[in-house]
């Protein structure tokens, strides 16, 4: 299996050199395509020339052919550029030539030994037509001695230019080939480093974090959700390791106090009294509230996230608890009061037993944790696209390094006050509850000046309450 650094590098490499590869190919074709087209265009231009001056040669006759010395002017250039030339009158007869087989003849004499022989093969033969005034009075047909057309100048000059190109696409080759291994590396390391605090937290170190930073945008984020996981299983870890703390001390203790009490009742001990009887049985009220609260957090969970839900009124809901809870507010001397708007209408879809159970939970604790002569404030408001409902009290207030962690089940604020009663997954319901009503719960304190939580509910269209009522009605 090879590493995510090999294998950006060969694949960056590989890219980077088809791309050269192609680039010398197609500067190379280029590059002979143009010369080609160069060299034509010239060997046009000189047959031009040389029928030019047949042309003239035969005006300057008086248009009357040409004479003997005609051609004779091109005689040393075709030699030198190894050309032959044959000039015919209008009637195809041959007037001049400088044959193909003595410019072939001069060519060999000049080669190097052990040269390859030359053919007539090797020549290129273009006839042209001599037109004086618009008429067509003879031909001159000039033979190219192919290998020629390109001198050694100039073969040398398309070689090195050749060579310069292929020399650039390999040290571009070798630089990219460098390059790459370091890209590879910048990518990485950052990648590796992260894999193995992966690894570390699959393994249970909870604890790891990943500290090598990056500029690449990707793997910066990688990285911080990495982290993010990592502080979450950590105060999962944390929080279960007292989840299991919490749950073996809940159970534990009314079990130990049965447990002792009715084996001190047997040995007799303890008499048998209607009031021992009656604490045993108060323990047992605990025990079974206990696993009731745990069973009713394990319906909320399980509860489906497309339930229906119906049309209630807040403000009605909200009215029942608080002339519920008039009573046991005045046996502390705490001030209840509930405020709103007389003239809004506080609908809201969703279920009304569990909300009762959200606003029943955060007013118990409100008024439990509030000591004698506070103070519990019930608000509700609403805009034109949220209901609020706001629960606040004077109590004991919780501290602000408690506060991301009072919705955890059995999470309590303070163990000192285990004995107040409670299991500690109260908020807990009341948290899922509000997920399920995709609604929103808020809560800021301070120590010794109290609590507020602040609940936040969509409002429904009056198309969407139109419709549910119409259907309700059916």
């Amino acid at each position: 299996m090879n590493t995510i650094r090999y294998k950006l590098a060969v694949a960056i490499t590989a890219s980077a050199l088809m791309a050269l590869m192609l680039t010398y190919i197609t500067i190379n074709f280029n590059i002979n395509r143009q010369y080609s087209i160069y060299i034509r265009a010239n060997q046009e231009s000189r047959d031009q020339r040389i029928v030019g001056e047949f042309r003239d040669d035969y005006i300057s006759n008086g248009k009357k052919g040409w004479n003997v010395d005609s051609g004779t002017s091109v005689v040393r250039e075709a030699t030198i550029s190894g050309f032959s030339v044959k000039l015919e009158d209008k009637n195809e007869k041959t007037l001049w030539q400088l044959e193909p087989e003595l410019v072939l003849a001069q060519l060999s004499a000049r080669q190097p030994e052990g040269a390859p022989p030359l053919s007539l093969e090797q020549f290129n033969f273009k006839r042209h037509n001599v037109v004086v005034d618009s008429e067509t009075v003879g031909y001159v047909t000039i033979g190219q001695f192919t290998p020629l057309l390109i001198s050694t100048n100039e073969e040398e000059f398309i070689f090195s230019l050749t060579m310069s190109v292929l020399a650039s696409a390999i040290i571009g080759s070798l630089l990219i080939f460098a390059f790459s291994f370091f890209l590879s590396k910048q990518l990485s390391e950052p990648i590796s480093s992260i894999a193995s605090t992966s690894f570390k937290l699959s393994q249970g170190n909870f604890k790891s974090r990943e500290n090598l930073k990056t500029d690449i945008m990707e793997i910066e984020q990688l990285r911080q959700s990495i982290n993010t996981l990592g502080e979450k299983m950590d105060q999962q870890d944390t929080l279960r390791r007292r989840l299991i703390s919490d749950i073996s001390h809940e159970l534990r203790n009314p079990l130990n106090v049965l447990q002792m009490n009715l084996e001190a009742m047997i040995d007799g001990v303890v008499p048998i009294s209607g009031e021992r009887l009656s604490s045993l049985n108060n323990e047992v009220i605990r025990f079974g509230k206990l696993l009731g609260n745990l069973n009713v957090l394990k319906e909320f969970e399980e509860k489906s996230e497309n339930q229906e839900y119906k049309e209630l009124n807040l403000r009605a809901l909200c009215q029942d608890l608080y002339n519920n809870f008039l009573g046991v507010a005045k046996e502390k001397n705490i001030k209840l009061t509930f405020e709103y708007y007389r003239k809004d209408r506080y609908y809201i879809f969703g279920d009304y037993h569990s909300l009762y159970q959200v606003v029943l939970n955060l007013l118990h604790n409100a008024v439990k944790f509030t000591p004698e002569n506070g103070k519990v404030f019930m608000t509700l408001k609403k805009d034109s696209n949220f209901t609020y409902l706001e629960i606040r009290d004077t109590g004991f207030g919780i501290p602000e390094e408690d506060l991301p962690n009072i919705f955890e089940r059995f999470y309590r604020v303070d163990r000192s006050r285990e004995v107040i009663e409670g299991s500690g997954i109260g908020l807990t319901i009341v948290k899922r509850i509000m997920d399920k009503h995709k609604g929103m719960i808020h809560v800021s304190s301070k120590v010794g000046k109290g609590t507020t939580f602040s609940l936040k509910f969509q409002n429904p269209s009056p198309a969407d309450l139109i419709h549910h009522r119409y259907w309700e009605n059916i």
